[in-house]
């Protein structure tokens, strides 16, 4: 194992780079995954990391060495306190970050069960509480446009808990072709919508639309799906956030597949 103590570490800046760039992190193809339980939801993948980051402290754990003996034969660096911190988006670091390869996308299959499509979801937290949704209720797949924020940044991830290596994460999808090609049955989630969700018979291949926090689905979206569905909402609050509505959806298929 390498210690390192200095920013002008090169090994260092380059990992910095990552943590800091979102570019940069496209551009390399790499993400960081901060916490023992992100680690442990990626090495459960089969994934191997490229290295693996930690404090001496947090090395004196456990959990934390065995997740570093599974993580080979990725390099090892020990950082300082304040080194590691530097890289950490958290304000109580855990004391590992591992550098990983971004897993790639695969094409979704037009007759996939359960596909969850996202249109320009900007927010960082709500992109990541859909995800996990998605992995909890089974969607295999979810489709992001480009316009949504990027799913392998560390908020996202963060939010995310693990559920980005359950799923099949498509960025920069054209929602529009999507649609065309989907064999099953595509719903746009709209506050003006004709249908209530409940009334919607969701036991075969569905895929649900969720549009942008503050303006919703863009017009050609609506048109394009099979059905506009709203959810019932009595109370005095006009809109739900874009992830519990969207999480609203899922479990409703879920519940629906389930009584069958």
């Amino acid at each position: 194992m390498k210690i390192v103590s200095s920013r002008d570490n090169a090994a260092y800046k380059a990992v910095a780079r990552l943590a800091t760039s979102s570019s940069e992190r496209r551009r390399e193809g790499l993400s960081l995954v901060e916490g023992p339980h992100l680690l442990d939801a990626y090495l459960a993948t089969g994934g191997k990391p490229r290295e693996v980051l930690v404090t001496q402290a947090a090395l004196q754990k456990k959990e934390v060495a065995r997740l570093v003996d599974r993580s080979a034969p990725a390099r090892t660096t020990i950082l300082s306190d304040a080194l590691f911190d530097a890289l950490s988006g958290v304000q109580a670091p855990s004391g590992v970050i591992a550098v990983v390869p971004t897993p790639g996308a695969r094409k979704v299959p037009p007759t996939a069960p359960l596909v969850l499509a996202l249109e320009d979801i900007q927010d960082p937290g709500n992109v990541g509480t859909l995800l996990r949704s998605a992995a909890a209720a089974g969607a295999a797949h979810v489709l992001l446009s480009p316009g949504c924020a990027f799913a392998w940044s560390p908020k996202v991830l963060r939010a995310a808990m693990g559920a980005h290596f359950a799923l099949n994460i498509v960025e920069g999808a054209d929602l529009e072709s999507f649609i065309g090609s989907y064999r099953g049955a595509c719903l746009a989630l709209a506050a003006d919508g004709e249908e209530s969700l409940y009334d919607v018979d969701l036991r075969g291949p569905v895929t649900f639309i969720v549009g942008n926090e503050g303006a919703g689905l863009s017009e050609p979206l609506k048109a394009r799906a099979a059905k506009r569905v709203r959810i019932p909402m009595p109370g005095s609050v006009e809109s739900l956030n874009a992830a519990i509505a969207g999480s609203v959806c899922l479990f409703e298929a879920v519940r629906q597949r389930g009584a069958r």
